[in-house]
């Protein structure tokens, strides 16, 4: 059975014991056809997490050179030494590890949709690296049916 990709943002807080709530449709994805298992990753490109499922990331080591890196190194070595697995509790819950909270300071996790894997954001830098990234996209017709609705 095929996982449909991860897509989405949804914005969650840090409860005291630094754990964040995964969007109900990616842990249900994540228990079912990855055992509940996350591999979260710094982005060697952004500052962000990259939450790579199981299954997703045991691909990635059984190529012994992630595709993204292209023969680098160095690039393997932040995949492969950064890496920390965390299991789902409870209701979809993570723990987010110590050295990763820095990426939070806020308190605020956007969890992102990237297909295969999920991103982990702090709001703000989101909006400073990815904010523009809407302007990029066509405005639509008038008459196409794809206008915004009045609330």
């Amino acid at each position: 059975m095929d996982v449909l990709p991860f897509v989405g943002q949804r914005d969650h807080r840090l409860d005291p014991k630094d754990r964040v709530v995964i969007p109900a449709a990616f842990a249900n994805a994540i228990r079912d056809h990855h055992g509940g298992r996350l591999y979260l990753v710094p982005s060697a490109d952004v500052p962000c997490i990259e939450a790579y499922p199981a299954r997703t990331y045991e691909q990635e080591a059984s190529q012994q050179v992630p595709s993204r890196f292209a023969g680098d190194q160095r690039g393997r070595r932040l995949f492969f030494h950064n890496a920390e697995p965390v299991d789902l509790k409870g209701p979809g819950r993570i723990t987010i590890p110590e050295r990763l909270r820095r990426y939070f300071p806020q308190g605020i996790v956007r969890i992102a949709g990237m297909n295969t894997y999920l991103e982990l954001w702090d709001p703000d830098a989101w909006e400073k690296h990815l904010g523009d990234a809407s302007s990029c996209l066509p405005l639509p017709d008038s008459g196409s049916g794809h206008e915004p609705r009045a609330e």
